[in-house]
């Protein structure tokens, strides 16, 4: 597995940068002559180690990263539809064209992540090593310990097995590793985040905002046992959450408005439990979602690309305001067929006559590669966007926040017990903030599990996990090829199941090491 041994060199090489300012580094022996155990002597040698591991969600705009555009996983689903085959190679994967060979988000993934794995194993291998108080050593190795577990777990949902590997490991070590049982994997993972939550606080480490929590490595559990369907444990850590926000409801809780949740303005508010840091106007540091989804025309300088199109199913998915189909509504009006519906429309979608980009009516003519609909969650209206993909937009990018936390109770204690009080509770408040009217009383079981799959549909496009939300409830095959835009099937979809249930472990890294075996089918 080269990228494992690449990152060890590339561990060395930042840890160099970051010291090169402290007068005592230039009386350590060569680089040739020591390792990276050599640089941890001091605490703030520790804490510049730990940051490194935060470098590799980021990245940059065509170097890739680990998070590199997670929103682009929903133009494998029936939310969009990507422009180019250039971008990572979403649109091969959407196709159902990819192999072991296709890299991409493919690649990066399985590249970043061990890269990641390797730097939080160097840190916890060496920590001991440094002269620390048993209160910070304890801090840092749970956050450490929540990040390792992170990596894996998005790992382990795109893979199945993985070589599980929790210690620094040589090349000749790294070259002959196989691949353990995923419910090996799911087991560390756990004991990594059942650390992380109970020694981490409800506040960051010293304060830094973009560091876990108690309740940032909860909410990881919670979902990863939903998505391999332990219910009971997925209800159990979703509801120490709810808990947690009933107890601290300034520090967790609902954002009032759904599209503040977003906001530049509005960041690291109660709802998100963590997310990717970003800063703004600065080339490598800031986001580049903001160039590659912000209304275009395409080519033009101070524009978006547009790079995205939403599609029908999407933008149909969105009731109507008295919480009813399009179809069935009496609010509906097929002159003007996106009025009066669900608020969510406008926080997900520019909309052609009803939204605002730039200070006037959004039209067609402004989307880009998109002809009709463009992509305005992660958009910032006022953020400037430079030419060449310049990275100028500080909008950090959640992966888990409040409001799946409550889907997730409600989903996993529906598929317990059914639609109990506490069930639509849960879906209730997420509705509520929304402005859209509750759940209809005396739902089935399995009406509510549909009622579900819905609010999932709309609470959450472009962040991420519709994707996965489909492969898990096995409606990935079905739903996936039927997708429209403007009523036409522009895009040709293929879903295997269960062979695109995984991605292919990268060929690259089964010719470096043939122990390595392949997923089914391909």
């Amino acid at each position: 597995m080269k990228h494992i041994n690449k990152a060890f060199a590339f561990l060395i090489i930042f840890l160099l940068g970051t010291t090169a300012c402290n007068k005592d580094f230039l009386e350590r022996n060569p680089i040739d002559q020591g390792s990276v155990s050599g640089f941890f002597e001091t605490q703030e040698d520790v804490i510049r180690a730990v940051n490194g591991i935060y470098d590799v969600f980021q990245g940059s705009i065509w170097g890739g990263a680990f998070y590199w555009m997670q929103h682009n996983f929903d133009i494998m689903t029936d939310n969009g539809v990507g422009c180019c085959p250039w971008e990572q190679q979403y649109t091969t994967i959407a196709k159902g064209e990819h192999n072991s060979t296709t890299g991409g988000i493919i690649n990066l993934k399985w590249d970043f992540g061990y890269e990641g794995i390797f730097r939080a194993n160097s840190v916890l291998e060496n920590i001991e090593k440094v002269k620390l108080d048993a209160n910070t050593q304890k801090l840092i190795v749970a956050e450490v310990r929540f990040l390792r577990g992170l990596f894996y777990q998005e790992m382990t949902n795109l893979y199945g097995d993985l070589p599980l590997i929790l210690k620094v490991i040589d090349r000749k070590e790294a070259l002959t590793v196989k691949r353990d049982p995923k419910q090996q994997v799911l087991a560390a993972i756990y004991a990594d985040l059942d650390f992380a939550e109970a020694n981490l606080g409800l506040t960051p480490f010293r304060g830094d905002i973009g560091r876990p929590t108690k309740q940032a490595a909860i909410a990881v559990k919670a979902r990863l046992k939903l998505y391999n369907k332990d219910y009971q444990g997925a209800a159990a850590e979703a509801k120490k959450i709810m808990d947690l926000a009933a107890a601290n409801p300034s520090l967790i809780g609902l954002v009032e408005n759904y599209v503040d949740v977003f906001s530049p303005t509005n960041e690291n508010n109660k709802e998100v439990l963590f997310d990717i840091q970003y800063k703004g106007g600065t080339q490598g540091e800031g986001n580049f979602v903001q160039v590659a989804l912000a209304p275009g025309p395409e080519g033009t300088p101070g524009n978006g690309w547009g790079s995205i199109t939403p599609t029908d199913q999407l933008a149909n998915s969105f009731y109507m305001r008295d919480g009813l189909p399009s179809s069935q509504s009496p609010l509906f009006d097929a002159n003007n067929p996106y009025a009066n519906r669900d608020p969510r429309l406008l926080g997900n979608l520019f909309v052609p006559g009803l939204s605002t980009w730039r200070g006037e009516t959004y039209k067609a003519s402004l989307s880009g590669f998109s002809p009709f609909f463009a992509v305005r969650k992660w958009v910032d209206p006022n953020a400037l966007i430079g030419e060449n993909g310049c990275s100028c937009n500080e909008t950090n990018f959640i992966l888990y926040r409040y409001a799946d936390i409550l889907m997730i109770f409600a989903e996993a204690t529906n598929e317990l017990s059914g639609p109990t009080a506490a069930v639509y509770d849960a879906v209730n408040q997420i509705r509520k903030r929304a402005g859209m009217p509750d759940f209809p009383a005396g739902l089935t079981k399995d009406q509510m599990r549909e009622e579900i799959k819905h609010e999932r549909h709309v609470e959450f496009p472009w962040e991420g996990t519709r994707y996965f939300d489909l492969i898990r409830w096995g409606d990935a095959e079905k739903v996936i090829p039927n997708v429209t835009l403007f009523g036409q099937s522009l895009d040709a979809r293929v879903f295997q199941a269960p062979k695109h249930n995984l991605f292919p472990i990268p060929q690259k890294e089964i010719d470096l090491n043939s122990n390595l075996t392949q997923n089914p089918g391909y």
